[in-house]
């Protein structure tokens, strides 16, 4: 089983300037990156900082190092329901789909946020119709966006979020008909730690029904403690991780796949048990 195995920057947690991170990913033995900027690098983040040389800067230091940036990570709360704050994360999430190029990152991710003003805790609120037409329609934008400058926008769909199972995300992927609309598909972010269900199924029902929509996929092993899902590194918990690869890699050959909550040296443990 090949698996092109990637982690997000900020997991090697003791980078702090690009050239030690891509020698710590080299040395962890992933050749791919989904970089945060916020995470990492956040003086480097902010909507008017992104620019062209810094992504060809980035870009260079990586393939030094045989690294590729998949992914470009743009996290936040998309659908916030304070409008000037909602603006202002959309202005951000264009910056970066418009300079993803000279990243050389094929895809900018998110994921859909929450009614919430505090953050993303879980909340049915999210399951309305309404909060999901409020995602549809800041998504068309930026989809629309990524189209007119040629980049994927990757939306997570997760259990916090208004596409928190596979119906909606079949749904959204009808309303926002779009080559430039992609899936960061992770099975452990759609668990319901009050009904858990088999994530090794999940994952190949996920790809019987969208599967040529998924662009990347994350892994994150987790435990339950007291009904609260805790994440830990690849391996150490009761995600069925070799099902779950063996699927990606039948499915999906050589798609990217992003470790997630498995840090430093445990990248590198988890790249020799599964590749």
């Amino acid at each position: 089983m090949t698996i092109n195995f990637g982690a997000r920057g900020h997991d090697v947690t003791w980078a702090t300037t690009p050239e030690e991170l891509a020698r710590g990913l080299a040395e962890y033995g992933v050749h791919n990156v989904q970089l945060a900027l916020g995470r990492s690098f956040p003086e480097l983040s902010g909507e008017e900082a992104v620019n062209p040389g810094m992504g060809s800067y980035f870009r260079r230091v990586m393939a030094d190092r045989g690294v590729d940036i998949a992914v470009l990570g743009c996290y936040d709360n998309i659908i916030h329901p304070d409008p000037e704050r909602r603006e202002s994360i959309l202005r951000k999430f264009e910056a970066y789909l418009r300079n993803a190029r000279h990243f050389g990152a094929p895809i900018v991710a998110t994921e859909t946020g929450s009614v919430n003003h505090e953050g993303f805790a879980y909340t049915r609120d999210n399951f309305t119709d309404e909060a999901y037409g409020q995602a549809v329609k800041v998504i068309r934008r930026l989809v629309a966006y990524g189209e007119r400058v040629g980049t994927i926008v990757g939306i997570e769909p997760g259990i916090n979020h208004p596409i928190y199972n596979l119906d909606r995300v079949e749904q959204l992927l009808d309303d926002v008909d779009s080559p430039y609309l992609g899936i960061v598909f992770d099975p452990t972010a759609l668990l319901d730690p009050q009904e858990p269900i088999d994530l090794a199924a999940l994952t190949t029902a996920a790809f019987d029904r969208f599967g040529t929509h998924i662009v990347a996929a994350h892994v994150d092993d987790y435990r339950l403690v007291d009904g609260t899902v805790i994440r830990c590194d690849l391996g150490d918990g009761v995600l069925p991780v070799a099902q779950i690869l063996a699927t990606i890699a039948q499915r999906a050959p050589h798609l990217v796949v992003i470790m997630e909550e498995t840090v430093n040296e445990a990248i590198a443990r988890a790249v020799t048990a599964y590749v």
